[in-house]
């Protein structure tokens, strides 16, 4: 079904007005007032006040709740805006597969805040959610459905024939975009376990929604826009709007961004990883942070923390329960438009401690505040200055309003300190290493390589996959190491501590370089394979005289430990098995899902010694 009627408008029946001002003058004037506050740290209580053209917002999401539950109705006509929906689904759509469904053509031309160079139309889509239909004992019995409608972007061949970009291709990806997924919300409904639902600001149809260049009160009108358009081409009752919770209007995805030139991607990765290690130094609190390389350049470089407090951050900072988190990163050569090539520094709300409900959308001007100081400190403190700024589209740095930032001062001094201290662990690490230089070693390879790979370390050093991990592991506890994703590298936790590192390592052992440890790990490799094949021939001579298996040699053949024999490295070296595959059911393995959730993240596992069975749980694993 679509439509070209220019008749469904619907009016906004409820005060969606911020009762906060949006203004850059007035989220900077909230972190003035903040900053005047007394600090602990007397190295990171200081600002520099710098004229900084406004970062522009990008994605933004929402939800929201309206209570049009009407218990009272007619269930067959539908009674809320989500089971209207439902039952017409139901009644006229055969094939999941003839998805997406076109509700309204050329939606572009009708919406004011999507661009004409961009043809799309207004489509409708389904997947399975968590939630269930209950029987009368209170069971899960049927798979709820919740559906999805979005703007997509489709191409014109030259025989007129139109191609819906229902894959989210590159070359047809539109910079403004908008989805909504609606879903039911009312006490009835049940988890698959049974457990019942919660209903948090009442029962009737919640809108979860992102879109980008929008505010909260942007993203709220632009819906009540598409619900308005659906409703009558569909040809079912609009959303009773004048029923929402105004306090269910939260904010769970909010991003501003700045554009700059992409020769200074490298300074504003090293910046975010001073960051990091300042935030993880002394402990405590939440940080994580991750990179991606590809082809020996930088592509995304990212920072999330709850602390961002303690290196002089204010507004929501300071706030306990919420996570920001700051990010660069460019897209692949393939974009045609080369200014979009040029890398992004994004500073985002990235969710809360679980114990934290999201903020209210009255909120977003004090988070907008905060994360544009984020946004912009980077950017100041990475060399960029205004010609740098690229603009786009959208993005007119010259046009934006100037604002007055305050950039923390002190890093420099602070990273300075917190290294001393990561130096001091170093050589505790590389004199404690009594009868081997494993640690060494691999301190050094990544020192003088600038980092480098699992792979490239297995070559260099001789040991064993599975030891170099351990390695690594101990060292990233001990803050002195990093690992960064796509593919898998381990680098030094910054710069400077990778420079006064390699200084350090060459003045305890001034005759040893890389060709040295690569000897060196020639020499571990054949140890090893040596030990294997001493190990073969005792098993073999036990099976001849038929001893008894605790006879054997307690060494491990794999393990490259060839202290009895060789008198070389004594690395206790975990074994690269050469035994069939042994696999085990989840609940027989002694790890919880959190831990098993780590170990893939960091690389612990690989994510192809772990499978899942998905066909039970289609709300988990959509087709």
């Amino acid at each position: 079904m679509s439509t070209n009627d220019t008749t469904a408008t619907q009016p906004i029946t409820v005060n969606l007005e911020d009762r906060s001002t949006d203004t850059a003058a007035y989220q900077s004037e909230l972190i003035h007032e903040e900053a005047e506050a007394d600090r602990d740290d007397d190295i990171l209580k200081d600002y520099d006040t710098l004229d900084v053209p406004d970062p522009i917002d990008h994605g933004h999401g929402i939800n929201a709740v309206i209570n049009d539950l009407d218990r009272d109705a007619d269930a067959e006509g539908g009674r809320s805006f989500y089971e209207r929906l439902f039952r017409y689904y139901q009644r006229n759509v055969d094939d999941r597969d003839a998805e997406p469904l076109v509700l309204v053509e050329d939606v572009h031309v009708r919406l004011d805040w999507l661009h004409d160079d961009y043809p799309a139309h207004l489509v409708l889509r389904s997947k399975g959610c968590e939630f269930n239909t209950a029987d009368e004992d209170g069971n899960a019995k049927s798979q709820i459905y919740e559906y999805s409608l979005g703007i997509m972007r489709y191409e014109e061949g030259d025989d007129g024939e139109q191609t819906l970009d229902a894959d989210a291709t590159s070359n047809l990806r539109a910079p403004v975009s908008y989805q909504c997924w609606v879903r039911p919300q009312n006490e009835d409904l049940v988890y698959p376990s049974g457990d019942t639902t919660p209903a948090p600001y009442g029962e009737g149809t919640r809108f979860h929604v992102q879109t980008t260049y929008a505010n909260s009160r942007e993203s709220l009108v632009r819906t009540v826009h598409i619900m308005g358009l659906a409703a009558h081409a569909l040809g079912i009752q609009k959303p009773a709007w004048e029923t929402l919770d105004r306090d269910s209007w939260r904010i769970w995805k909010g991003e501003v961004h700045h554009r700059i030139d992409e020769k200074l991607m490298s300074a504003v990765v090293q910046r975010l990883r001073e960051a990091r290690s300042l935030l993880e130094y002394g402990g405590g609190g939440d940080v994580d942070g991750d990179g991606t390389m590809t082809e020996g350049r930088y592509v995304e470089e990212v920072v999330r923390s709850d602390r961002w407090d303690i290196l002089g951050f204010n507004g929501y900072a300071r706030r306990d329960g919420y996570d920001l988190a700051v990010k660069v990163y460019r897209l692949g050569p393939s974009v045609s438009d080369r200014r979009l090539r040029h890398p992004k520094i994004e500073a985002y709300l990235a969710g809360t401690n679980g114990d934290t409900e999201l903020p209210h959308a009255d909120e977003w001007a004090a988070i907008r505040g905060t994360l544009r100081q984020l946004a912009s400190t980077f950017t100041v403190k990475a060399g960029v200055n205004l010609p740098k700024f690229i603009e786009d589209d959208y993005y007119k740095p010259m046009d934006r309003e100037r604002v007055d930032t305050l950039i923390p001062a002190g890093w420099r001094q602070a990273v300075q300190q917190a290294n001393d201290a990561r130096m001091h662990r170093l050589r505790d690490v590389v004199y404690s290493a009594v009868g081997t230089k494993s640690k060494f070693d691999l301190l050094y390879a990544v020192a003088i390589m600038n980092g480098a790979s699992y792979d490239e370390l297995v070559d260099i050093l001789g040991l064993t996959r599975d030891h170099i991990m351990k390695l690594v592991s101990d060292l990233e506890d001990e803050d002195i190491l990093l690992r960064v994703t796509m593919p898998r590298i381990v680098i030094y936790n910054n710069e400077e501590l990778r420079i006064n590192a390699l200084d350090e390592l060459q003045a305890i052992h001034p005759d040893e370089d890389l060709r040295s440890i690569r000897a060196r790990g020639e020499g571990r490799r054949e140890n090893r394979q040596e030990q294997r094949r001493k190990n073969e021939q005792e098993r073999q001579r036990a099976d001849d005289h038929d001893e008894p298996e605790d006879a054997h040699r307690d060494t491990d053949a794999d393990s490259g430990d060839t202290r009895a024999s060789t008198g070389g490295d004594t690395d206790d070296t975990p074994s690269d098995s050469d035994a069939p595959a042994t696999w085990q059911p989840f609940a027989d393995v002694d790890m919880t899902g959190e831990q098993l959730g780590r170990a893939l993240d960091r690389g612990f596992l690989d994510d192809t010694d772990v499978e899942v069975r998905t066909d039970p749980y289609p709300a988990l694993f959509p087709r």
